[in-house]
């Protein structure tokens, strides 16, 4: 059986190189030299994944009961500890830096073993007999490079940059099959291990599609304006549909069998029992894409409706009439036992018409004006945006071409100042690069002026950036926290956003939703920075989709009042 300090050296090396031939080679030696049962447990440990993807059996496993477990096994001053996660930037790179190898008996771990650890501790409950089944698996880490890679999979945070594609090519190098055969067979299968043993054994094309395993979501390319939009559609007529604001949802169907997974490939069936009651009313198996959405009287309603529904354990029947939900389709890429992702987009659309599942409308476009237009109808239905289609295309996972694009509205952007700076994850964990941000409650030259936060944001901006604003930051902290520094307001971002909403969260009242800095502004001091009655008007204006409480008159266009179909 293969040990479990070899896996770690494999995956030390591939991290070593950033060539991705190189990465291929060295996880396709490997992988070659195993048999079929540590086959797929190499390659599933290699994800950061400790079982399958079609596995939805959870470790239940944080944070806390990990460092108490390793605390008690290394003697490690706890403040110490700390200060090395910190620095670390994650617990596994931590440990190897503090690991010294507990006095065992016990033989060297094998992938065997993890996968026997990892099954007892998802069918275990309590706490403490988790902590005795971490606390063996642990004291028999006789390599600092275990230790390290034991946590790494129970948090799936690998950092090798060995991601699936890596995987794919590196299965593909090591029993000489083409990288297209076993990106198709994952793409059926669900579980690259059973894809790598089918490899092994020269049956990629045995694969047959599976329900119940979450795909990659075909994306959509940005376009920054109609003419744009036109110039990558070269002469095509798309299909233009409104792009939703909510949750993309995946709902697979067999029988009275429901799952529906989120971008993030997680189940969240039980945030909206309301949506899988009302899927398994329609005929057949099948499996949709589109758009879980705060939904009532014919109206798409403010995002915020959704999210009182997520992360709750108790979903109470008064949470669900406030915040009504329902699934929007706009594809269908299975049914009853035929795979459709294929065939072009006007096929795949007939075939979702015919399951009477609601829908998104489509609209012939081909010119500037018919998206400008579409586009409007989108802005004035309270939608975020218009997504562009092409009817010939095929549904491609995990992929952002040409065939589908996005315009979406934009708010007006704003000038804050940051407050705190906090450490960035993987090549950035060094490195202050994430910023809360705040603006004036009133003009700063007031009796009792202060900033308050609206947001926090790390995007937009550039390494050079980040490292000039880590040395600034690191100058100007008032309180250093470990990741996270309370810092002098000097420093001013302007901040776009997609929508602005009402939030308990910050002392402000409001938070910018999906912002980004689109740049530093070295030439503005702090009071020029913008007052909250700005963020407020904007939140107020007809631009704003986030509204809690959405201005709607008589006259107010609906998501369906251009389309002619009403919801169910």
């Amino acid at each position: 059986m293969a040990s479990f300090v070899d896996f770690t050296r494999v995956m030390d090396a591939a991290a070593a190189t950033s060539k991705k031939l190189q990465k291929y080679a060295i996880l396709a030696e490997f992988f070659r030299q195993l048999d079929e049962d540590d086959l797929r447990l190499a390659v599933r440990f290699a994800a950061g994944r400790p079982f399958a993807a079609t596995d939805e059996r959870v470790l239940a496993v944080g944070g806390a009961i990990v460092s108490d477990v390793v605390l008690d096994l290394l003697q490690v001053d706890p403040h110490t500890y700390s200060k090395t996660v910190i620095a670390s930037g994650e617990i596994g790179e931590a440990l190897a830096k503090l690991w010294k190898a507990p006095a065992s008996d016990h033989e060297s771990l094998t992938l065997h073993d993890l996968c026997d650890c990892f099954t007892d501790l998802a069918s275990i409950g309590n706490v403490q007999h988790k902590r005795e089944i971490l606390r063996d698996a642990f004291s028999r880490c006789t390599d600092p490079r275990e230790a390290a890679y034991l946590a790494k999979i129970i948090f799936g945070d690998m950092r090798t940059g060995v991601q699936e594609g890596v995987l794919h090519f590196a299965i593909a190098e090591a029993f000489s099959r083409e990288g297209k055969a076993v990106q198709r067979a994952q793409l059926l299968v669900g579980d690259l291990g059973e894809v790598a043993v089918l490899a092994k054994r020269d049956a990629l094309a045995s694969a047959t599609f599976r329900l119940f395993h979450p795909i990659q979501f075909m994306l959509a390319t940005a376009q920054e304006t109609a003419q744009d939009a036109v110039g990558t559609m070269e002469g095509r007529t798309f299909y233009a549909e409104d792009k939703l604001d909510g949750i993309r949802a995946q709902v697979h169907k067999h029988g009275d069998r429901i799952a529906i997974y989120t971008r993030t490939m997680d189940r969240t069936d039980e945030s909206f029992p309301d949506v899988v009651e009302a899927i398994r009313e329609l005929p057949g198996d099948f499996l949709l894409d589109g758009e879980i959405v705060p939904f009532r009287d014919g109206k798409v309603l403010p995002f915020a409706h959704i999210q009182k529904r997520l992360g709750r354990k108790v979903l109470s029947q008064k949470i669900m009439r406030e915040n009504p939900a329902s699934f929007i389709a706009f594809d269908v890429l299975y049914r009853d036992g035929e795979l459709l992702m294929d065939k072009p987009l006007r096929e795949r659309r007939a075939a979702l018409e015919t399951i009477g599942v609601m829908t998104t409308t489509l609209t012939p476009v081909a010119t500037a004006e018919d998206i400008d237009k579409a586009f409007c109808t989108a802005r004035d239905c309270r939608n975020e945006g218009l997504v562009l289609k092409d009817p010939e295309s095929s549904y491609s996972p995990g992929r952002r071409g040409q065939a589908w694009l996005k315009l979406k509205t934009h708010l007006p952007t704003f000038d804050c100042v940051v407050t705190y700076a906090e450490t960035g994850h993987g090549k950035r964990r060094n490195s202050l690069s994430d910023y809360t941000f705040a603006v004036w409650d009133r003009e700063p030259a007031e009796e009792g002026a202060r900033l308050v936060n609206v947001g926090k944001a790390y995007s937009g901006v550039t390494d050079e950036e980040i490292a000039q604003l880590t040395e600034l930051f690191t100058r100007l902290t008032i309180a250093d926290n470990g990741y996270r520094r309370q810092v002098e307001p000097k420093i001013v971002l302007e901040i776009a956003c997609d929508q602005i909403q009402k939030s308990a969260r910050h002392a402000s009242g409001y938070a910018l939703r999906f912002p980004r800095i689109k740049r530093v502004r070295w030439d503005k001091r702090p009071e020029e920075a913008d007052r909250l009655s700005r963020v407020i008007e904007v939140y107020e204006s007809a631009a704003n989709f986030g509204r809690t409480e959405p201005i709607v008159t008589a006259e107010e266009p609906t998501l369906f009042d251009h389309t002619g179909r009403q919801a169910n």
